[in-house]
């Protein structure tokens, strides 16, 4: 076979390379569908542990949908090597946009991390964990749109890490790895401190928002302090911090809601190119309840009982003590 080719793939570019693996850009041949293609080497694919521990996530990974994580296409083998296909995100890294200098306000980067923590609700929801999120293996897009990729690599890779040390030293543990199908709560809290850690790196670089040429929604200046020791609760694992994705998720959004200070409608700036974030989609005009028609009362009357039924029976009231006085 072609060293431009493998299976059913056209090679076109190694994107990433590391011991046992690397990422291509490929052609998937029978869809003439461009694809993210991660090629493992034969000594890891033949490894059970590391087949084993592939073969537990393929179909959920199948399955998976989720507009914030990279979507799996397919599993394959070829010459003794395991496969796996994605779709290709159009996105830098977000240690790539942290590079170029770009600064977020403090309202878009309290965006981000509610969409991060939806995707990893999902991910926990199902078993899964990524265990290794970081500024490369998030991506961030114009929109500010992230997307999670690589999912399933440390797991995989850990435990052929674990099968080769037991190789190597066959008394430090066990002849065959166990593989869990569920995420430990430590595995969880790892994702949870690891998107803590990408949020206070993007704080730490923004500027002060009133500072910003792209001016910050009303209230930003108060959810920044507040965002700031949320984040630094969840790295010290204090125990007022949340302890599931839904939990961030939904402090996030109080951070973003809160007081209703800050607006729905997002008014980003349109000539710094972003568009209205995930959240914001979530907002559906068909959802949105109908107005209540005004009633209209006069300033005067509006609250206060009416008048005349009050005079009315202050002077009945007075007439019949009259007469009672008039006939004794």
């Amino acid at each position: 076979m072609s060293p431009t080719q493998t299976g059913e793939f056209d090679l076109q570019q190694t994107l990433q390379q590391a011991d046992g693996w690397r990422l291509m850009l490929a052609v998937h041949r029978p869809t003439g569908r461009t694809v993210h293609l991660l090629i493992f080497s034969q000594e890891l694919s033949q490894l059970p542990q590391f087949r084993a521990a592939l073969k537990t996530d393929r179909d959920t990974l199948l399955q998976l949908r989720h507009a914030c994580i990279q979507r799996f296409l397919g599993f394959a083998e070829s010459d003794g090597e395991l496969l796996c296909w994605m779709e290709p995100p159009e996105a830098p890294s977000l240690a790539t946009v942290m590079a170029s200098g770009t600064q977020l306000s403090t309202d878009e980067i309290i965006d981000i991390g509610w969409q991060l923590s939806s995707a990893l609700q999902q991910l926990h929801n199902l078993g899964l964990a990524h265990g290794a999120l970081s500024a490369d293996t998030v991506l961030l897009s114009e929109g500010l749109h992230p997307t999670i990729t690589s999912l399933g690599m440390h797991r995989w890779l850990a435990a052929a890490t674990a099968a080769k040390a037991s190789l190597v030293q066959p008394g430090t543990g066990p002849a065959i790895i166990s593989v869990s199908a569920f995420a430990s709560q430590d595995q969880v809290l790892t994702d949870l401190r690891d998107v803590a850690l990408l949020l206070k790196r993007l704080l730490e670089l923004s500027r002060d928002d009133q500072t910003r040429k792209i001016p910050a929604a009303a209230g930003t200046a108060s959810a920044r302090p507040r965002l700031a020791r949320l984040l630094e609760r969840l790295i010290g694992t204090d125990q007022s911090t949340p302890l599931t994705a839904r939990e961030l998720q939904g402090r996030m959004g109080e951070l973003l809601l809160e007081g209703g200070e800050m607006p729905i409608n997002d008014q980003r700036d349109e000539a710094a190119g972003r568009r209205n974030s995930i959240v914001l989609n979530l907002f559906d005009d068909a959802a949105l309840p109908t107005p209540a028609t005004p009633q209209h009362t006069s300033a005067g009357s509006a609250g206060r009982p009416p008048k005349l039924p009050i005079f009315i029976a202050v002077v009945v009231l007075l007439l019949l003590t009259l007469v009672a006085a008039l006939l004794r």
